[in-house]
């Protein structure tokens, strides 16, 4: 009776040690895993900005190239209206005068 006793502590005590190094296995994998999760967001965090950052370069050339035509059809339209100014300001003035010293609508 004694041996049997003896036979069944010895298999219950290798029975808790099995269960604590499956226990230590578990966690040991449940933080692998924690480790791996958080270095892929990591990564995909990097990724995002990495994308961010190269549309952002995008946008502001794409924005400063359209600010650059816009700048280049202001300038060619200030031109022309100096140049129509300077062909037609005596006409102009004398119109002006004269609707005004008339009492006209110019």
């Amino acid at each position: 009776m004694t041996d049997l006793l003896k036979e069944i502590i010895d298999v219950d005590k290798a029975a808790r040690e099995r269960l604590a190094a499956a226990q230590a296995e578990k966690n040991e994998a449940y933080a692998s895993i924690a480790s791996r999760k958080e270095a892929l967001i990591n990564e995909e965090k990097r990724k995002a900005r990495k994308k961010a950052e190269e549309i952002s370069q995008k946008n502001r050339a794409e924005g400063e190239e359209a600010l650059r035509s816009v700048r280049e059809k202001n300038s060619t339209i200030a031109e022309k209206m100096n140049a129509l100014y300077a062909e037609n300001k005596e006409r102009w003035i004398t119109e002006i005068v004269d609707g005004v010293l008339k009492g006209t609508e110019v």
